[in-house]
């Protein structure tokens, strides 16, 4: 049953997904494996001392829909603080077992919660002073070391506070670092970082002490990039131990794969790759895990909109399983929430959430459009009525929570 629950700081909604159809070829979580009907589209292949999954883009076919419940447990909806000092934009949000860290975008800062959407303290500032930041590129929540971690835009130092707020002694950085992913191992004493390496740069991936000595490094080789931002690192963290990256170029595309960073042994450890149905124009496109699937999207080539201004065509996402290699296109739909579709689902989830940051007036409009598909039980009814009754347009953001199934 659904629990509303009124707390001090905001309201927590616990829902459960129940089952229903809506004559699609949908997978609830109670049914068998979503991708049991799926033909076998990648192979595990040799690759020196590494297996890699190789996938044949011309083998993915069919589009099937898979609710959320199968990966994830019980969707929260936890109402934010309403206090001036508390309020939030539709930024990016790190989750722990019991904070809540929304990513801070000019005039505001990072700001803690707990899990019940108390307000808690500001983390660090706007600005360029110590302590201060203006644009982050990465940022993590320690909650078992009291630590919170603020990494810049083209950074020398990796900004440290507590939980309370306490601005701490920075941790010096080997190389400056226009864009990177990081991890930090504070028991251990180490720092691992992958970058984007812009030519002419050491290292693609290091590992150093807390002091900034380096205690082992990966030169680019065939990783370097070209100097241009429009590339990206992307790592999801959705599988505990596992610090994976994609070197996302964009500008030029190219053939590449997902790697897993072995800091101990200074090594990019290949895993997964998308073998494309013509080499001379790569896709854009990326490459992510999750704890029993390897996911990506590729759009359509892209298409220059002004002078030096580029658009991808229409992206295509795609699963593929593990163990037995089965894979299809997909689509991704909130079967906690009315069904509703969810944007970018290669992307639904970081480290170990799916998380969605949404203003009031957003999450009225989405209740609205759930509200709408005739097929949801009554009971998935109720129990948006009741959200959409206690949500006031002028209270601050709104946070969807749900954890990755191990």
């Amino acid at each position: 049953m659904n629990k509303t629950t009124r707390l001090l700081g905001g309201l927590l909604f616990t829902i459960i997904a129940t089952s229903c159809g809506t004559g699609d070829k949908n997978q609830s979580a109670q049914t068998n494996d979503p991708l049991d009907n799926s033909p076998v589209v990648g192979r595990y292949v040799q690759a020196g001392t590494d297996k890699v999954m190789s996938c044949d883009q011309e083998l993915l076919a069919d589009t099937v829909r898979i609710p959320l419940s199968f990966f994830t447990e019980e969707l929260e909806i936890v109402k934010l603080d309403n206090r001036d000092e508390a309020l939030v934009g539709q930024t990016g949000v790190t989750i722990s077992d019991n904070y809540i860290l929304v990513h801070g975008r000019q005039p505001n800062p990072f700001k803690l919660f707990d899990r019940k959407g108390n307000f808690l303290t500001n983390i660090g500032a706007i600005g360029q002073g110590p302590g201060e930041y203006q644009m982050v590129y990465d940022a993590k929540l320690d909650e078992a070391n009291n630590r919170i971690y603020i990494l810049p835009w083209n950074a020398s130092q990796l900004l440290v506070y507590d939980l309370q707020g306490n601005v701490l002694d920075p941790i010096p950085l080997c190389l400056r670092c226009p864009k990177a992913k990081f991890d930090v191992d504070l028991t251990g004493g180490k720092v691992s970082i992958v970058l984007l390496p812009f030519k002419g740069y050491a290292a693609v991936a290091w590992t150093q002490d807390l002091k900034g000595n380096r205690l082992g490094y990966i030169e680019p080789g065939h990783l370097e990039a070209p100097q241009d931002f429009s590339n990206e690192v992307i790592s999801g963290f959705n599988i505990p131990g596992a610090f994976d990256v994609n070197i996302l170029c964009i500008m030029p595309t190219r053939v590449d794969s997902l790697y897993r960073y072995d800091g101990d042994n200074s090594r990019l450890i290949p895993t997964f790759t998308l073998n494309f149905a013509n080499t001379d124009k790569i896709p854009w496109h990326g490459y992510g895990e999750w704890p029993h699937h390897f996911i990506g999207d590729f759009s359509e080539p892209p298409v220059e909109v002004a002078p030096g201004s580029w658009t991808n065509g229409k992206t295509y996402h795609y699963i593929v399983d593990k163990k037995t290699g089965k894979g299809s296109f997909f689509k991704l739909y909130n079967d906690y929430f009315g069904n509703l579709e969810i944007g970018y689902p290669s992307y639904a989830f970081s480290n170990g959430y799916y998380i969605r940051n949404i203003e009031p007036g957003n999450l009225m409009t989405d209740i609205e459009n759930a509200l709408k598909n005739q097929d949801i039980t009554d009971e998935m009814r109720k129990k948006l009525a009741d959200l959409q009754a206690s949500i006031d347009e002028n209270d601050n953001n709104y946070v969807m929570i749900a954890k990755l199934k191990p």
